[in-house]
């Protein structure tokens, strides 16, 4: 617990810095107020609305929508990192799946994407392998994952139990079906929502120019550093690591935030994957050490349009574009001394 505090505290700011960070959902805030309100814009966000309850409670005392947004977004990674330790814990033999997470664009994904409720998704799944066998705890992190992303939440209930993860027993099945009814009656309590799958069938155009646009640099994103194991180690070779590739792929192909998606679909694959002797051998190995965690901090992710991220864009701060302002003064005086 004071290694994981130690490393977050050193960690974070580094990656701040280089990624910065976003803040949606403020343009829904007033959800805090009534989960069950309307907003003008990007309604989609209300079939994912387990941020939106959480925030309710906190704002019942905070009476600040804002503030609440925030306290919901730190409530989010503090319900990951807990999720994480338990998971290392109890099921990866007290090695460190972060260790791991982080040659891929998995931070860059939830700092630059902050305000999505992707913290609270994978850290329920993070949970639900832990306490795999607990019936209570079961149903109660099956919901929360139903209610941060209802689509997302069934295609890990059909890879965990592809993958075997862990053992599926009837209480897990029974808790699957009745959180998508509370979820399904949820839905019915809104107005009518513009969803997700009317986002994408309408701007389908949009989703094969993301996939087809920066294709390569798209397609190395998607695993980013972890490919050099996943091929060293020979789990491409693996008949189920490549059917739940091409599976999730498959999905990912055709949403425009292709790498966040991606990234959220295959934790049950990398939990699939450190459960291989080989392939954390050969990571313990070779990218186990100090100096390859600089490397780490080199990521990517593909958005819409098929563009390539890979940092803030430190010319659209003010402070920033203001002093390259002053030195290109500064270096035009000169050369009109000279």
């Amino acid at each position: 617990m004071v290694s994981y505090i130690k490393k977050t505290l050193f960690f974070i700011p580094i990656f701040i810095l280089v990624y910065g960070t976003n803040t949606y959902g403020l343009h829904a805030k007033k959800l805090y107020e009534n989960p069950f309100g309307i907003i003008d814009s990007e309604q989609w966000v209300q079939e994912s609305p387990i941020q939106f309850f959480i925030g309710f409670i906190v704002n019942f005392f905070t009476n600040n929508t804002t503030r609440t947004h925030w306290i919901v977004v730190i409530l989010g990674f503090l319900f990951l990192i807990i999720s994480v330790i338990n998971f290392d814990k109890r099921y990866f033999s007290n090695n460190q799946i972060f260790k791991v997470l982080y040659f891929t664009p998995f931070f860059l994904v939830l700092f630059t994407w902050m305000g999505k409720p992707d913290t609270f998704l994978i850290g329920s799944l993070f949970f639900l392998v832990s306490f795999s066998s607990s019936v209570p705890l079961s149903f109660v992190f099956i919901l929360f994952a139903v209610f941060s992303h209802p689509q997302i939440a069934f295609i890990y209930f059909l890879l965990i139990k592809y993958l075997n993860v862990f053992n599926l027993k009837i209480n897990h099945y029974f808790s699957f079906i009745f959180s998508y009814i509370i979820y399904f009656a949820y839905l019915n309590q809104l107005s009518e929502v513009e969803s997700r799958y009317s986002i994408i069938s309408q701007g389908l155009e949009r989703a094969f120019q993301t996939i087809f646009t920066n294709t390569l640099a798209g397609f190395i994103s998607l695993f980013m550093w972890l490919w050099i194991v996943i091929f060293a180690s020979n789990a491409i070779k693996d008949r189920k690591f490549l059917t739940s590739f091409i599976f999730i792929f498959s999905i990912s192909f055709f949403t425009i935030d292709h790498t966040r998606i991606f990234i959220q679909l295959s934790i049950p694959l990398i939990i699939y994957l450190v459960k291989n002797d080989e392939f954390l051998n050969f990571f313990n190995k070779y990218f186990d050490k100090k100096l390859m965690y600089l490397l780490g901090l080199f990521q990517m992710q593909k958005r819409g349009d098929g563009k390539i991220v890979d940092g803030v864009n430190l010319y659209e701060s003010e402070f920033f574009k203001n002093f390259f302002f002053r030195i290109i003064e500064l270096i035009e005086k000169v050369l009109n001394i000279a």
